[in-house]
C-alpha cells in the first residue's frame, strides 16, 4: 500500500509539471545533436511566384552528413487558412533537440528564433489570410505586384525589429531566451499538419547537396533561397552529390546521438503488415511431426494416453492418536510473491 501511495503521488506531480513544459508537435522525431547549429546566414527573399504561397524560412537541419542548409522557399499550404510554424533547435543540457515545424490555423511557438521576413520570433507578420486569399504585407515581404495583387502595407510590425538576430537555437549558452505563451501552447496541442510532400522533397534534395553541408561551406552556403521548392528534376545551381566520406562517423564522435529525421516518414507508420506476420508462430499441423528448432527442448510429442491405474487403498491401520495430543487446526505455509516492475528510462 505504501508503494502504491508513492506511485500515485509521482503520477499526480507529473500531471502538474507536464502542462508547464513547451509542447512539442506530434511530428517530433527525436533528433539530438551534441553541438549547436551555425548561425542563420543573411539572405534576400525572392518574391512569391504565384498567389497564396507561404514563405518557409531557411534553417539548418541535421542528417547523416551533419548540419546542412535548407534554403528558404515559397510553398503551398495544405489547406486554406493555415499558417506555417517553423521548426527550431532547443538546447537541453548542452544537447540540441530539433522540434519540427507544422501547419495550423495559427502560428505557434518556434523558439523565439528570428528567421526574418515576418518570422521575427513571435508569430508571423509577413501576411494574413483574407477569406480564401492570402494578403502579403509589403513592409516585410518582397512582392512583385504584377504577379500578386493581394497586398497591404503595415509598417507598425517592424518598429521593434532593428537588427536580425542570427542565433539559430533556443536556450543554453548564447541561445535565444524565449518561452511559449499559453496561446502558443494551445496551438501546439490543437490539430495541425506536418510537412507536405512538396516540403519533404525540398529538404531531401538539400540534404543530398554537398555544397549545403556546414562542414563544406563553413556556415556560409552559396545558395540560400529558392523561388520554388527543390525536386529531383529541379535541383539547386551548382548541385554536387554528397560523398561517403562526408558521412558523420559516430564511433569517433560518441557524443552525437542524432537520428536522421527523414528515415521515419509518416506514411510508413500506417503499414501494419509487418506487425502481424504469422511466420514467427509454428503452424499447429507441424507439432506432432517436426517441431521448430528453437522449441526442441520444450517440445514433447504426445503419445497414446495411458490408462490410469486405480490406487489401492492402504491396508495399514491408522495410528491411534494419543489422548494427550492437543487439539487444533493445521495451517499450511503460504508463500506470497510480490511481482516487481522494472522502470526503464529511454535515452
Amino acid at each position: 500500500m505504501r508503494l502504491l501511495r508513492h506511485l500515485a503521488l509521482i503520477i499526480f506531480a507529473a500531471t502538474l509539471i507536464v502542462p508547464m513544459l513547451p509542447a512539442r508537435s506530434n511530428a517530433f522525431v527525436g533528433i539530438t545533436v551534441g553541438f549547436a547549429p551555425p548561425p542563420i546566414p543573411y539572405y534576400l527573399q525572392p518574391p512569391p511566384p504565384a498567389p497564396d504561397m507561404i514563405w518557409q524560412p531557411g534553417y539548418w537541419a541535421w542528417g547523416p552528413y551533419g548540419y546542412y542548409w535548407v534554403p528558404g522557399t515559397w510553398v503551398y499550404p495544405p489547406m486554406v487558412g493555415y499558417y506555417w510554424t517553423p521548426g527550431y533547435w532547443d538546447d537541453e543540457d548542452d544537447s540540441y533537440v530539433w522540434d519540427p515545424g507544422y501547419w495550423a490555423p495559427q502560428v505557434g511557438f518556434y523558439g523565439g528564433i528570428d528567421y526574418g521576413y515576418g518570422y521575427f520570433g513571435d508569430g508571423y507578420v509577413g501576411g494574413r489570410w483574407h477569406g480564401r486569399d492570402f494578403d502579403y504585407n509589403t513592409a516585410v515581404t518582397t512582392v512583385n505586384t504584377t504577379i500578386v495583387n493581394n497586398v497591404y502595407d503595415d509598417r507598425s510590425v517592424v518598429n521593434n525589429y532593428h537588427t536580425w538576430n542570427r542565433v539559430s537555437y533556443r536556450g543554453g549558452r548564447g541561445g535565444v531566451r524565449a518561452y511559449p505563451t499559453p496561446t502558443q501552447l494551445a496551438v501546439a496541442r490543437e490539430r495541425h499538419i506536418g510537412m507536405t510532400q512538396q516540403q519533404h522533397e525540398h529538404v531531401l534534395v538539400a540534404q543530398r547537396n554537398r555544397n549545403f553541408l556546414a562542414s563544406v561551406n563553413r556556415g556560409r552556403p552559396a545558395v540560400r533561397t529558392a523561388v520554388l521548392p527543390f525536386t529531383p528534376s529541379r535541383q539547386p545551381a551548382g548541385y554536387v552529390p554528397t560523398r561517403s566520406s562526408d558521412r558523420i562517423i559516430t564511433r569517433s564522435q560518441p557524443q552525437y546521438r542524432a537520428q536522421p529525421q527523414y528515415h521515419a516518414q509518416p506514411q510508413y507508420h500506417a503499414q501494419p503488415q509487418y506487425q502481424a506476420q504469422p511466420q514467427y508462430h509454428p503452424q499447429p499441423q507441424y507439432h506432432p511431426y517436426q517441431p521448430p528448432a528453437h522449441q526442441q527442448s520444450a517440445y514433447r510429442p504426445q503419445g497414446p494416453a495411458r490408462q490410469a491405474t486405480p490406487r489401492q487403498p492402504s491396508r495399514s491401520q491408522p495410528r491411534p492418536r494419543p489422548s494427550h495430543a492437543p487439539r487444533g487446526r493445521s495451517f499450511s505455509h503460504m508463500t506470497r510473491i510480490v511481482a516487481g516492475h522494472d522502470f526503464v528510462e529511454r535515452p
